[in-house]
């Protein structure tokens, strides 16, 4: 979800990100948060920044996707990936947060 105001930064636009998703074969929905209710209600502050939540919509995990944002191939954690897996087995979520490492979000 890209809550990023698209007048502050042109980038974040819809059509910009229609582009990052077909070059990037993004295989789920990438959607806008313009009025950025969503943002807000999460506590964002950063992008990336992941928010896991179970079936009942508790928030089970909150923070990196994984520790090397900028190298995919030396990740050596893949906290979102972990907490994923955990839930799914019907696990703790051994490590809810991290803290996320970005841009800050552009609030309008």
């Amino acid at each position: 979800m890209n809550a990023n105001d698209a007048i502050i930064s042109p980038e974040d636009s819809f059509e910009k990100m229609k582009e990052f998703a077909a070059n990037n074969e993004l295989n789920f929905p990438y959607i806008r948060d313009v009025t950025q209710d969503v943002a807000i209600s999460f506590g964002a502050d950063k992008t990336p920044q992941a928010f896991l939540l179970d079936r009942e919509g508790k928030l089970r995990y909150r923070g990196l996707i994984d520790d090397n944002i900028n190298q995919p191939e030396a990740v050596k954690v893949a906290y979102l990936r972990q907490a994923i897996a955990q839930l799914l087995k019907g696990e703790v979520v051994t490590i809810s947060t991290t803290e996320a490492i970005g841009c800050l979000i552009k609030w309008r």
